[in-house]
């Protein structure tokens, strides 16, 4: 994929035993963090951007959807040229409306069903909505679909340990259909643990990055069935946050028991701040973005980079 130039629209459980893990170094992936740019602050229609919580990629209209903490869908024309993020440009935002009530706002996690079919114009949109929980499928342009029906589990709010540890990442994979995953354990779970659900009952949990203050905030499909999870930990309470991405591989588990993988970001520090949404362009290449509010420094910031196999 290097050195060719991607146009492209950003539109912007059961009860578990504490089970023993191991968390590996990857022997398989390589990341290479390759290149950063900060967002506009605004769009044409003067919808701030900011808050940027969830992106995904219709590589069949070469679009990329970003959603927001405060339910708006930005779009964004970007352009990637030789590994670098050669131009970003707002152009449409409309906020998200469910039809519900109350109404749902706060836009986690994004995702594109029938986005890499080879046919055009077939989309549609998966928003996991931290304050549901719940998720709603949308047309690209926002127009609201239906609701999502979700496992008795998911749609139960006592089973959360807080209102904003709910749902915050969806996928939609080709194998396995829609998973999401809430941002840390529910009730009855380690604590130490994340688990991704299925929405026809699979479900796949492994270890926390670290024990404590380690929250899911992304999935990605990868080309070879695995997941892509993008973790936001913080040393401190209110401390520096820095993103960790770890591969899971629903194959590989053991029963619902899995291995997470890390992924080592070397010297590099571009994943050093609160990263929340995460999409993949190409087989290799992705882009992660920050969660930052209008009075933040610096401001909402898009890293490129790429997740390969050595040769």
């Amino acid at each position: 994929m290097t050195n060719k130039i991607i146009p492209a629209l950003l539109l912007c459980t059961s009860v578990l035993a504490p089970v023993s893990f191991a968390a590996a170094q990857s022997p398989t992936f390589a990341l290479t963090l390759l290149d950063s740019k900060a967002s506009p602050a605004s769009g044409p229609n003067g919808h701030n951007v900011n808050e940027l919580s969830g992106l995904a990629w219709d590589a069949d209209d070469k679009l990329l959807y970003a959603v927001s903490d405060d339910g708006v869908l930005h779009h964004f024309r970007v352009e990637i040229k030789d590994n670098k993020i050669a131009s970003m440009e707002p152009v449409f935002s409309v906020q998200l409306v469910t039809g519900t009530t109350p109404a749902l706002v706060n836009a986690e996690g994004l995702a594109v069903v029938n986005g890499d079919n080879g046919v055009p114009s077939d989309g549609e949109l998966l928003v996991a909505f931290e304050d549901g929980p719940a998720i709603h499928r949308f047309k690209p342009d926002g127009t609201p679909i239906e609701a999502v029906a979700l496992p008795g589990t998911l749609s139960d709010v006592a089973q959360y340990n807080e209102p904003n540890s709910r749902l915050e990442a969806v996928a939609a994979t080709s194998d396995r259909g829609i998973v999401t995953a809430p941002e840390e354990a529910m009730q009855g779970q380690p604590g130490d643990t994340h688990t991704i659900y299925g929405l026809d009952g699979g479900r796949w949990t492994f270890p926390t990055f670290q024990p404590k203050r380690s929250n899911l905030k992304a999935i990605e499909t990868m080309p070879g069935g695995q997941l892509l999870v993008l973790e936001r930990t913080r040393e401190t309470k209110g401390g520096p946050s820095i993103g960790r991405l770890r591969v899971v591989d629903p194959q590989a588990c053991a029963a619902e028991t899995c291995t997470a993988t890390e992924l080592d970001a070397g010297a590099s520090r571009l994943l050093n701040d609160n990263f929340e949404g995460m999409a993949r362009l190409t087989d290799e290449l992705y882009l992660a973005v920050t969660d930052k509010t209008k009075k933040e420094t610096p401001s909402t910031e898009f890293v490129l980079f790429s997740v390969s196999k050595p040769d």
